[in-house]
């Protein structure tokens, strides 16, 4: 690698490095469909609480399971596919 091309990778490496939101851990991307009033119902509300739609729908998913037991859903029970196969 030459000087120039050290220098250029040392720049990109600290500009990335500077800047930017404070990480807020681990994230899984969920997709959804909306139907388009709702999608433009949701983008007005999270720009006016100054949120991204994404933050927006994370805290409303966030609060709906705050409220949910997991101990009380059933999961569903074990097909007996050994059984059958003896």
């Amino acid at each position: 690698m030459t000087v120039s091309e050290t220098n250029v990778l040392s720049m990109a490496i600290q500009k990335r490095a500077r800047g930017g939101r404070p990480s807020k851990g681990d994230r899984h991307v969920l997709t959804t469909r909306l139907p388009v009033a709702d999608a433009e119902k949701l983008f007005a509300v999270a720009d006016s609480l100054g949120q991204s739609a994404s933050e927006y729908i994370a805290n409303a998913v966030a609060e709906k399971l705050v409220t949910i037991d997991l101990s009380t859903i059933e999961s569903p029970e074990e097909l007996p596919i050994g059984r059958m196969v003896s």
